[in-house]
Order: C-alpha cells, then sequence, then structure tokens
C-alpha cells in the first residue's frame, strides 16, 4: 500500500472510530454523501462532492444558504419568501458565532425617520365624546410611532389605565385609534402636525400661531359630531369634557392677546372658569387643565395622577355612547 493511500486508509479508520461517518474528498462527511471525480475539458480532475437531499447535513446546508440569500436581497420577494421559517425563532440567519447575538437597539431606533414617519393624526372620530385630551404638540417619539403618547417616558397611558378612564381592553398607545368608538375618548393637539420633543423650543409666538387652526379643527369635529346625531343648534356635537394635558398649552392659549399686567400667570389644575378668546366650543363644555405627563416633568406619581382620578370620576357620570337630545328638534 503506498505512503498516500496508507494515509488515506488511516484518516478513514480514524474517522470511523470518531463517529464521523466517511471521509471522502479529503472531508467528514454522512453516509448519505458519495463523491465523484469528473474530469474538465483540460483533462484535470475535479472532486466534487454529491449529498444527498434527505440527509439532514443537507438541509441544513440548504437553510444557511437560504437564509443568507433572503438577508442578503430582502428586496427580492421571490428569494426573501424562501427564508424558512423556525417556530420561536427569527427567520434572519448568523453567519457568524458572534452575528447571532443582535445587539439591542435603543428606544425608538426601531421607528422609521422624522421625515418618512406616518405623522400623528387627530383621533376625534365623528360622534359627540365624552372627553377630548389637548396635548401641546406631538413629540418626536409620537410622530414616528403614529401613536399618541408612544413615548415609553410618558405617563399617559398608565394613567389612562389606572384611573379606568381607557376600558379593560386598551393596554397603549397602540389602542389610541380606537379609543373615539369604545370609550369616547379623543387625541389632538394645540400644534397638530408639527412634532418636537421638548415644547420650550417652541416661543410663545409661534404657539399662539397655531391657535386659529386648533379652534378651526375643534369646530369642525364639533359640527361632524352634530351631523351624527341630527343636530340643528350646532352645540350638542361638543365634547362633554375637555382635559388640557399640561398647563402650558393652556397658559398661552388664555394669555393669547393679553399683555404686561393682564397675563395670568398662575393655573390650578382641575375646572377653568376663564376661556380663551376665539374659544369654539360652548360654554357649558367644562374645561379641565391637568398634570402633564411628560417624563421629564418632575413631581410625585401621587401628585400627577390625583387630578386625572378626579377627571374620571365625573366621567362616570357621562354615558357611552352618550344620550344627547337636542332641544331644536323637541
Amino acid at each position: 500500500m503506498s505512503q498516500h493511500n496508507l494515509v488515506k486508509h488511516t484518516a478513514a479508520t480514524l474517522y470511523s472510530l470518531l463517529g464521523l461517518q466517511s471521509f471522502q474528498c479529503g472531508k467528514a462527511v454522512g453516509p448519505a454523501h458519495a463523491c465523484a471525480t469528473s474530469r474538465s475539458g483540460t483533462g484535470q480532475g475535479t472532486a466534487t462532492c454529491s449529498i444527498h437531499r434527505n440527509s439532514p447535513v443537507y438541509a441544513r446546508r440548504q437553510t444557511s444558504s437560504t437564509a443568507k440569500a433572503a438577508n442578503g436581497n430582502s428586496g427580492n420577494p421571490d428569494l426573501a419568501s424562501q427564508s424558512p421559517h423556525i417556530e420561536g425563532c427569527s427567520n434572519r440567519s448568523s453567519t457568524t458565532p458572534q452575528s447571532s447575538k443582535r445587539k439591542r437597539s435603543r428606544k425608538g431606533d426601531e421607528l422609521p425617520s422624522l421625515q418618512d414617519a406616518p405623522g400623528l393624526p387627530e383621533r376625534l372620530g365623528d360622534q359627540p365624546l365624552r372627553l377630548i385630551i389637548v396635548g401641546h404638540n406631538p413629540s418626536d417619539h409620537a410622530w414616528r410611532s403614529g401613536h399618541y403618547y408612544s413615548n415609553p417616558s410618558n405617563w399617559m397611558w398608565r394613567i389612562l389605565v389606572a384611573t379606568h378612564i381607557a376600558p379593560a381592553h386598551v393596554t397603549g398607545p397602540q389602542h389610541d385609534g380606537c379609543m373615539p368608538a369604545d370609550a369616547g375618548v379623543g387625541f389632538t393637539d394645540v400644534g397638530s402636525g408639527i412634532p418636537g420633543t421638548h415644547s420650550s423650543h417652541f416661543d410663545s409666538a409661534t404657539f399662539q400661531s397655531w391657535g386659529s387652526a386648533f379652534y378651526a379643527r375643534l369646530a369642525a369635529h364639533v359640527a361632524r359630531a352634530c351631523d351624527s346625531i341630527g343636530c340643528k343648534c350646532g352645540k350638542c356635537g361638543a365634547p362633554a369634557l375637555v382635559a388640557i394635558s399640561g398647563k402650558r398649552q393652556w397658559s398661552e392659549l388664555i394669555n393669547t392677546g393679553r399683555r404686561g399686567q393682564n397675563k395670568i400667570t398662575k393655573f390650578d389644575v382641575g375646572p377653568q372658569s376663564l376661556r380663551p378668546e376665539g374659544w369654539p366650543l360652548p360654554a357649558h363644555t367644562p374645561v379641565w387643565v391637568m398634570t402633564s405627563t411628560s417624563g421629564a416633568s418632575p413631581m410625585t406619581t401621587e401628585a400627577r395622577m390625583a387630578p386625572w382620578h378626579n377627571l374620571s370620576q365625573h366621567l362616570t357620570q357621562v354615558s357611552w355612547p352618550r344620550e344627547v337630545t337636542c332641544p331644536a328638534n323637541l
């Protein structure tokens, strides 16, 4: 036996003893593998391995190569659709041991950019609501997610759930779209359509310039709600309550047109007696100024929650759907 054949025979015997099944073409292969030698036109021998398609080795290699193709060609639906589904696992396939450990992304990294974001339309519906919650303007996170108060640091949804202003099936911002129909609670912002996380970046002149458009949107909602119930007086579509989520927006609205000593600088949380000039809702609609739900606003949990608990108690007196009878229709 030649030295080359002796080495090959010894290696094959060793692989057999170790349970690696066989040794072909210089590689450890399974029993379903077979080696074939083909010759190219140049007369040089080329060793090729043919793997039986029912073997576990073939299945593993196909899974790996298919997943790589899907990941490398995400724009190709034909290739991407070949990525195997493994119960309880991601379809992403790692090419190295390190890549199988996905780095934890920062909060919000999975959201689209501001330029590509869905934005944040009002959630008011077309019925007379029990409550409209009025924010300052959409935060960057809310604008990018398409949901009100979606920033994890914001307290709004924790408050709505804890106070039962939100129904039992509502658990977070992903349910903001169902709140008008399911609970009679709507959402809007004074600066609707203008994203920005830091309210301090908007000066009084800028904020007050939003007022007329905000009033027009409230009036348009009331008109739609009146139409939905056949109201002829034009007032029955107004919400039963309005909650201003934070003092800043109410202060800016109420002080529009005021100068010097005429400005009002202090507001207590709870029901308000004054109304801004041009306020579009009827006088019988209570307006409550509430504590801010922003995580950047420092206060104790008790202080933050108390006004919302009080508001919730008043809301229990308002049925849903609301039973509204227009006096002009009597």
